[in-house]
Formats: structure tokens, sequence, C-alpha cells
């Protein structure tokens, strides 16, 4: 399962270090400890808007909800608090488990069924039948 979670971290982690890693990087418990909700949040609206602190007339341009969903569920699998809510006064629990990182996905639902979001990329072979 973590074949397909790790590639999520290992995109995020240079982001928020600003340091490139090796696709095969294992990250230390400290690493992912260091994790704040801000730091995935400013790493998701730059994925989404093109911009770490997107305005309130933004719109989504390069991510829909679902790819955030599972980047949240993909960086999750990898904290050592998996289970703990994150709390805001200690600073302690699971980052992706957020308030704040829920509201934004939230947000970018919001455009979603408002038809304001990022287009749908998937594609599908058409078969065309002759009648």
């Amino acid at each position: 399962m973590t074949n397909h979670y790790k590639p999520e971290l290992v995109k995020f982690m240079p982001y928020k270090d600003n340091v490139s890693y090796r696709k095969d990087r294992t990250f230390t418990v400290d690493e992912l400890l260091r994790i704040t909700p801000e730091d995935l949040c400013r790493w998701m609206n730059e994925q989404t808007y093109g911009d770490p602190e997107p305005s309130d007339d933004m719109r989504t341009m390069h991510r829909r909800s679902t790819i955030l969903e599972f980047t949240k569920k993909a960086t999750s699998s990898f904290m050592p608090r998996i289970n703990l809510t994150w709390g805001p006064v200690t600073e302690r629990g699971n980052p992706t488990r957020s308030d704040v990182v829920n509201k934004l996905i939230k947000g970018v639902k919001n455009f979603k069924v408002r038809r304001e979001g990022s287009e749908f990329k998937a594609r599908w072979p058409v078969e065309l039948t002759n009648s």
C-alpha cells in the first residue's frame, strides 16, 4: 500500500525542507514530527492554486479535492501519531487531521460543486458502434 503513498510524501518533503531527496529516501520519526498543518496547507495551496497563500478571489486551477484527499491520506499513513487529532495548542498529533487541512479540502470541494474548480482531467477511450 505504501508503494502508492510514498511518492506523495517524497514530493511534499522537499517543498517543506527546501532540500531535494531521492525517491527511495526513508524519513526519520523526528523529520515527520516536524511537519505542521501549516506546512501541508502551504504545499496543498501551491499545488492547487499555484500560490502558497491564495487570495479569496483565486480559483482552483491544478488539483481537485479528490487529489488533495489522496495526498492527505498518503501523508497521514507515514505520521508517527497517525490516530491522534492535531492539537493546535499542544501542536501534537497528526497534522493531516487538523482543522486547517480539512477546511482547505472542503473549500476546494465547494469550488467543484459550483463547477468553478479545476477541470476533470481523466480520459476514457470512446467506443463507436455502427448502428
